[in-house]
């Protein structure tokens, strides 16, 4: 029995495989004209030049999510080689922001919580490491910044290891530096 489903279920695996498999944008990306900005959730932030954003996650209020390769993930929903992606969300401010940091990155080995500054705006930034696969581990920069009633988290990731690390650091601090929180 145990042979005819899994003889059944080969085709439906197949597709799912393929489908996973199928390096592909998860959700279509718009790549703005140089100067660009985008609004949700409370920021308003600049799309760096090179790099895109998810307008359908944006149009049903969901976080902003920027990518410098266009949306079109690798198998698995991973990013790409050289790929990394910015993203900014909100949630009301909780009432201890380390206690709240600590709660969150709980799972994930941070190497240190700092304070920040960004332009006018400072918070507390964390980083870590998370290994997907020998070898392959994914590199998270977020930093939180409470400002009125809200906390806004800002997020860059990309591969451990990455040669444009220095590029992709600016452009977040360029996100953080030139975003407008309401």
């Amino acid at each position: 029995m145990n042979a005819m489903i899994k003889n059944a279920s080969s085709p439906i695996a197949t597709a799912v495989a393929a489908l996973l498999l199928y390096p592909a944008p998860l959700l279509s990306q718009t790549r703005p004209a140089s100067g660009t900005w985008v609004e949700d959730r409370g920021a308003r932030v600049h799309v760096p030049n090179g790099w895109s954003y998810n307008e359908r996650l944006v149009a049903a209020s969901g976080p902003v999510n920027m990518t410098n390769f266009g949306g079109t993930y690798a198998a698995g929903g991973l990013l790409p080689p050289g790929g990394a992606e910015i993203e900014v969300t909100s949630v009301p401010a909780p009432p201890n922001l380390v206690d709240y940091i600590k709660r969150e990155l709980k799972p994930a080995k941070v190497d240190k919580l700092q304070e920040m500054v960004a332009g006018e705006k400072s918070g507390i930034q964390a980083s870590y490491v998370e290994s997907i696969s020998a070898g392959a581990s994914l590199k998270t920069v977020v930093s939180y910044i409470v400002h009125g009633a809200m906390l806004y988290k800002f997020y860059l990731s990309y591969w451990s290891g990455n040669r444009n690390e220095q590029g992709l650091a600016a452009a977040y601090e360029q996100v953080l530096k030139e975003a407008q929180l309401r």
